[in-house]
This record gives C-alpha cells, structure tokens and sequence, in this order.
C-alpha cells in the first residue's frame, strides 16, 4: 500500500491504515488530511461529496469520505487560527457544493447560516429516512425470527 502523504510503500498492520508513519499521519492531521496533496487524489471511484473554500486559508477543499464531517475549515489548525483571531478576520461569503443524498441534485449554498450538508431539503430528509428505516426495521424482523 503507498502513503497519503509521502507516497512510500509500506506494509499495513491495521485495515484501515492509510500513512506509513506516525510522522506522516500527524502532518496529514495537522495539515487537512489528503488535501495537501491535491485534486489528483480525488479518484472517479470516490466521487466528490462536497467542495468549499476554507474561511481561513482560502483554499479550495475537496471531500470524498461521507466519514469527513469538514464544511467551513480545510484542518483543525484553520480552524483554531480563525477562532482565535476571528475579530480581525473579515467575514468571508462561504461558498459550498454538495449534491442531494436523495435525489442527487446540485445545491450551492452561500449563506453561512445555512447547515445543509447532505440533502436539499427537508422532504428530501424525510423521504431518505423513511425508505432506510423500512430497510433495517424488516432487517430487524429477519433476525428476531431466526432467533425464535
């Protein structure tokens, strides 16, 4: 398996093990994860869930993982550096892409107010919940009547 970061080989130990080192997995948290290295990660088989610009670098963030919950700051140091200087920064419009888990339209969202992140609206929220809980409450069932 290659790094993230430094692209070296590397045996893994654990499934889920993406850096060859500890000093490569601490840049890569420190840093913002994959997004050091560029757009060339972004893979078609990992189709981009959401984009934005980081309020505090400006840089463009792309995220692929449904895992990465990131939606203002491209790394936690963006973060805390905003924070913590936030009254000399001026307020920056916020700028995000994602498309419906739903019905997979494109939603721009441009005011910072506005914490859609997954869906477009909220009968698409409730139609996405309604058809997975369908799913695993007859899952449920399943397993209830093969233990009795």
């Amino acid at each position: 398996m290659k790094c993230a970061v430094c692209g070296k080989e590397f045996e893994p130990q654990r499934v889920n093990q993406k850096y060859c080192s500890y000093t490569c997995r601490r840049y890569a948290n420190h840093h913002g994860g994959k997004d050091h290295i560029g757009i060339e990660c972004v893979l078609p088989a990992q189709p981009v869930i959401r984009k934005f610009h980081c309020l505090k670098c400006g840089k463009f963030v792309y995220v692929t993982d449904r895992e990465d919950c990131r939606t203002k700051f491209c790394s936690q140091q963006c973060e805390k550096r905003y924070w913590k200087h936030s009254k000399r920064v001026r307020p920056r419009t916020v700028y995000r892409e994602f498309r419906c888990r739903t019905c997979g339209t494109l939603v721009v969202v441009e005011k910072p107010l506005d914490r859609r992140t997954i869906f477009c609206s909220s009968a698409c929220c409730i139609r996405w919940f309604s058809r997975n809980q369908k799913k695993s409450n007859i899952k449920l069932r399943e397993k209830r009547k093969l233990i009795t």
